[in-house]
């Protein structure tokens, strides 16, 4: 066989590359390393965009390969500083990378929403071996090569990005981001690979934070619920909380040693230009800071924050500065002029010398910290930053702002003592649902989950809640039992299960078909040691512990007597319906033929006989849910022909054919 070196080395790459992937499995020190071209080929370094994502604790987002933080899309959103996680409630639209330094003396910046960071390896993520974190990911990008920017000049940067989430309560507000940042120098003979040293004079680490809050799924991208009334502060001091209507006048406890200029955040303040959807008393309430929705709850409550943990070599906070969307610099010089040289914290409550901030502008924060005097070929720096949303969902304003600081205490803690937990999270209790049937008839719901989580030293209650989901996706929930674990309560033990170790309880306020979320939840008392924790729990949306059913009756074994069509007559505005279509959740309207065969197929006709459109058992129309709600004991009709149109007004024939149990034909009507 003729020997072929160009096949021999590609194995031997091959062989390298599953090698560095296996040892990112093992080893959380895991650096790939960039590989030495032969000579004579030339492949670019460059990846393609990846990205992973965090939905572990209650703030879910994006990770990418490329410095963007969060998702910024206008369709199709995936999790964006979700809070909480699962809600669609977005809080960002885009955080970004700003690296800066001087050159033989010429200023110049990389930045992440220009596209001047190209990718150099996918996301990785990890759940299982991570020692710092429950979840933990890895990526590599750098600014030596960035086919998607313009006119950039490279200053010879690769990132290591790193990201560590928690399940833990009192850790699950908050993602840290570890930057290792080095200066590799820069390519000179157009492989793509960094081949020359160049030093960097006056090095700067920066962050853009552009929120957005919030970007329900119902609401557009430029919208003045999104974007167009929201406030960029650094917390250098308090004194802009006594400008601001809303938050003055409180005793919040705060003080100078939460002002360290170490944090910026974002909240939904009140856009002037529109009043708030809430109408109190037929009065309505011009005031929409939190955006509250038609019933007065707060829709975006919550504060989105960044704040620097640790630095090494230590750099200080060296200027913050406000920008909305008509005042984005446009070159590397107006950068410096106006974001980076001017060493001070701006306060929009001043912004520009006016008493206040103009209105309804997209504004965005520009955090800068720095300089390093200077960053040689081969040199490195380190930051550690928390990305977080403090939220008091009843209150909102002063109590969120006190939340997103307590929060990035917990933040601080974990860095400052290596990534050690204080206090582990109750075990999630495993929860499963299932229809209460009593004499061949469904009449409610049973859940039943094990009582591991009595294992916590600190535990002390279980909350069951059921939710339904609202029309802009989130679910709104409501408590529908507490048992608690403690002297002297009534509440305690829980009815036992079925199987030892568990417990059940029953719902029967519940109607056949519609859809309702459930979830138990273990909390611990107060945890005040080492720091002020408060009450560590599992989440809601925990995949153990959380589940959806949309109870029906019993699979028909003997007779087809008992079908029934509902809701019949169909109309087209009832709750049972999908309200408000979105890109995740498009479907619309849905009728159910239930106590079906599971072998039975329905057939639709028009009272003239003309075939409409067929559906089969253990079918359902409805998707975005995160689990399969389908019953064998039924066929669901979206209400499409078979020709692709929407079913009109009128009566309608169906046949049930069951190879087992034979044939029914029975009529429906639908309404608009």
């Amino acid at each position: 066989m003729k020997f072929n070196p160009y096949k021999t080395l590609a194995i031997i790459l091959i062989l390298i590359v599953m090698g560095d992937l296996v040892l990112f499995a093992a080893d959380q020190n895991y650096q790939p390393r960039m590989l030495e071209k032969p000579s004579g080929i030339q492949e670019s370094p460059v990846v393609a965009n990846d990205w992973k994502f965090h939905k572990i604790g209650a703030l879910w987002t994006r990770v990418t390969n490329f410095s963007y933080m969060g998702d910024d899309a206008y369709e199709n959103r995936t999790p964006s500083c979700d809070y909480p996680g699962g809600s669609g409630n977005s809080y960002l639209y885009r955080g970004t990378l700003w690296l800066h330094g001087f050159v033989d003396g010429t200023f110049h910046s990389s930045m992440g929403e220009d596209t001047e960071f190209a990718p150099l390896d996918s996301v990785y993520l990890d759940t299982l071996n991570s020692i710092r974190a429950d979840q933990e990911t890895y990526t590599r990008y750098y600014d030596v090569y960035a086919p998607g920017a313009s006119a950039h000049f490279p200053l010879g940067l690769e990132v290591v990005e790193r990201t560590y989430a928690w399940s833990a309560s009192y850790a699950g507000d908050f993602i840290i981001y570890e930057y290792t940042i080095k200066n590799v120098g820069i390519d000179t003979d157009g492989d793509q690979l960094p081949d020359t040293p160049r030093y960097i004079q006056d090095f700067y680490f920066g962050v853009r934070l552009d929120g957005d809050v919030s970007k329900l799924p119902t609401w557009g991208a430029e919208d003045k619920y999104s974007n167009q009334d929201d406030w960029v502060m650094c917390n250098s001091q308090w004194d802009w909380l006594e400008r601001t209507p809303q938050m003055a006048g409180y005793d919040h406890g705060l003080t100078a040693e939460d002002a360290d200029s170490s944090m910026v955040f974002m909240f939904d303040y009140d856009n002037p230009y529109y009043p708030s959807e809430y109408t109190y008393e037929d009065v309505v309430i011009d005031d929409d800071m939190g955006n509250p929705g038609v019933d007065g709850i707060l829709q975006s409550p919550g504060f989105l924050g960044i704040k620097i943990l640790k630095t090494e070599p230590e750099m200080k906070p060296s200027s913050f500065h406000v920008c909305h969307i008509y005042e984005d610099p446009a070159t590397d010089q107006e950068t410096w002029d106006r974001m980076i040289g001017q060493p001070f914290f701006e306060d929009i409550t001043k912004y520009k010398g006016t008493d206040e901030p103009f209105p309804a502008f997209d504004y965005r924060g520009i955090f800068t910290y720095g300089p390093i005097d200077t960053l040689s070929t081969g040199d490195s720096v380190i930051v550690t930053m928390a990305l977080g949303v403090g939220s008091d969902p009843d209150s909102g304003s002063i109590y969120s702002m006190k939340k997103l600081v307590e929060i990035m205490k917990v933040a601080q803690f974990i860095v400052d003592n290596d990534y050690v937990l204080a206090v582990e999270s109750p075990t999630a209790p495993k929860l499963e649902v299932d229809e209460y049937v009593v004499d061949g008839y469904t009449k409610g719901v049973t859940l039943t989950w094990d009582n591991l989580a009595e294992n916590h030293a600190y535990f002390q209650f279980y909350k069951v809640s059921k939710g339904a989901k609202k029309s802009d996706g989130s679910i709104a929930w409501q408590t529908i039992a507490t048992y608690y674990d403690t002297v002297g309560s009534t509440s305690w033990p829980p009815r036992a299960g079925a199987t030892s170790g568990t417990y059940e309880i029953i719902d029967t306020l519940v109607t056949n078909g519609l859809i309702y979320h459930y979830t138990v939840q273990a909390f611990t008392e107060e945890i005040n040691d080492p720091i002020p924790l408060g009450q560590a729990y599992s989440q809601m949306l925990d995949g153990d512990s959380y589940r959806v059913i949309a109870p029906s009756n019993p699979v028909a074994t003997e007779t087809l007597n008992n079908v029934k069509v509902v809701p019949n007559p169909y109309i087209g505005s009832a709750k049972w319906n999908n309200p408000a279509p979105s890109d995740n959740f498009a479907w619309e309207h849905r009728i159910q033929f239930t106590y079906l065969p599971s072998d039975a197929t329905v057939k639709i006709f028009t009272l003239d006989g003309d075939f409409v459109a067929e559906v089969k058992a253990n079918t359902s129309v409805v998707v975005g849910e995160e689990f399969n709600i389908a019953s064998q004991s039924v066929a669901e009709w979206d209400l499409m022909t078979r020709n692709n149109q929407e079913a009109a007004p009128g009566i309608y024939m169906y046949v049930v054919e069951s190879p087992t149990l034979g044939e029914k034909i029975g009529k429906f009507v639908i309404v608009r």
